[in-house]
């Protein structure tokens, strides 16, 4: 799998699907969100807190 990147289709799809249900990120959150998907990790509901709770 092609790493995402914040410029990605695939990253600007997700960013507006969370504007759409009022949430957004921070951009050190994003950089996190890049660094989980793009190391093949499974993106678990344990994985989102993780991140969320460091964030």
């Amino acid at each position: 799998m092609k790493d995402v990147k914040i410029e990605s289709p695939e990253f600007k799809r997700i960013m507006k699907n969370l504007h759409l249900e009022n949430l957004s990120l921070t951009e050190g959150l994003q950089e996190k969100v890049l660094e989980t998907i793009n190391a093949d990790k499974p993106i678990t509901p344990s994985v989102i807190k993780d991140l969320l709770s460091r964030g």
